[in-house]
């Protein structure tokens, strides 16, 4: 191989992880706003989302497939957790170790299957396996951190959902996007022998149809997401008040600097629970009066920036002095000190009266 031709494969390489990388993290916001849909479905504080973990792994391990290096699973993790990281992951900085800890796997599963081959089934069980397994990795990184208080039968089970989502969307699918790719001669596989032939185009869409459902789902999904729902750009420290309300606007934290107070609140989930810590905010009540509800509302929708939402009864919001916004590292959140630990809301954008 020529000097030339050495570097332009080696530049196609590392421009293919870094797009698909960077594709993979911003689109791992919509997969979360998926996964709130689930559990809010479900009546479930976290869990039910591991459905579509695999979605997550999709990226990292197509990733491993176009680029058959060893250590690219591992360096596509890493920038594609950056990247989840700087577009507003609501697990924050933790985000990273996740992503790099299933590149890591991917990149094992990589070598213990041998080079992707489109020809035939080759080792695509230990490829899927491993996709699997990188994707359920981020139940066991994430009990360490946030769900400690869930019992080890639920760890477990949403474990293996997210084991199964790994095998489907991170490795079947993937696979059938490589497969796709190469039929269509977007890209160059390693051994053009060993690409078959297809004897028509439509056997083509046949068996490619998979793929493309998932990335025409993938686009039209994410651009409906941070066209109306996510909030990216907005202030984290501010949110709006809306609905039925005389006076909409946006409340920012500093304006409240003198109205703020401190409670003593107890987070008790079902799954999660935290000990009593005081909690220094300014009360809904407060936040609403300055709206002036209108005499027809009766309820307040609280929504964070990944679309989770909660609704409480308007009259108990105003008369209750438990109920505040206080700031943290990565927005407002919403302390409940009356309410279950589900109705604990994150990076808190918008309050509506209806």
């Amino acid at each position: 191989m020529s000097l030339d031709r050495s570097t332009a494969q080696m530049t196609r390489e590392i421009v293919t992880v870094a797009v698909l990388a960077s594709l993979g993290g911003a689109l791992s916001t919509f997969v979360g706003y998926l996964g709130n849909l689930i559990n809010a479905g479900l009546g479930v504080p976290f869990g039910a989302g591991q459905f579509m973990a695999g979605l997550h792994v999709f990226w990292i391990v197509l990733i491993r497939l176009l680029v058959p290096k060893r250590g690219v699973g591992t360096a596509g993790g890493l920038l594609k957790g950056f990247v989840e990281f700087l577009t507003g992951s609501t697990h924050g900085i933790v985000v990273v170790l996740v992503s790099v800890i299933q590149g890591a796997i991917v990149d094992l599963g990589a070598t213990l299957g041998g080079r992707p081959s489109p020809a035939g089934p080759g080792a695509k069980l230990v490829w899927w396996l491993s996709a699997g397994v990188s994707s359920a990795s981020n139940v066991l990184a994430l009990q360490f951190l946030y769900f400690s208080g869930a019992p080890a039968i639920y760890l477990f089970l949403i474990a293996v959902l997210a084991f199964c989502s790994g095998i489907i969307f991170g490795g079947y699918f993937a696979w059938e996007t490589m497969q796709f790719l190469y039929d269509a001669r977007v890209i160059v596989p390693v051994s053009e022998a060993a690409v078959p032939v297809l004897s028509s185009k439509r056997r083509i869409r046949i068996r490619n149809l998979p793929a493309i459902v998932l990335i025409l789902f993938l686009i039209v999904g994410s651009s409906f997401y941070l066209a109306f729902v996510m909030k990216a750009l907005s202030d984290p420290y501010s949110c709006e008040v809306t609905g039925l309300v005389t006076n909409p606007y946006t409340f920012t934290y500093s304006a409240f600097a003198g109205e703020q107070v401190t409670i003593v609140a107890e987070l008790k989930g079902a799954y999660i629970s935290l000990p009593p810590a005081n909690y220094t905010g300014v009360l809904l009540s407060v936040i609403l009066a300055n709206a002036s509800p209108q005499s027809g509302a009766s309820m307040l929708s609280v929504s964070a920036r990944d679309g989770y939402v909660v609704d409480f009864g308007l009259d108990g919001v105003l008369a209750d002095g438990h109920l505040l916004l206080t700031r943290a590292d990565d927005g407002l959140w919403l302390i409940a000190g009356n309410y279950a630990g589900s109705m604990w809301v994150k990076q808190v954008t918008t309050l509506r009266v209806y």
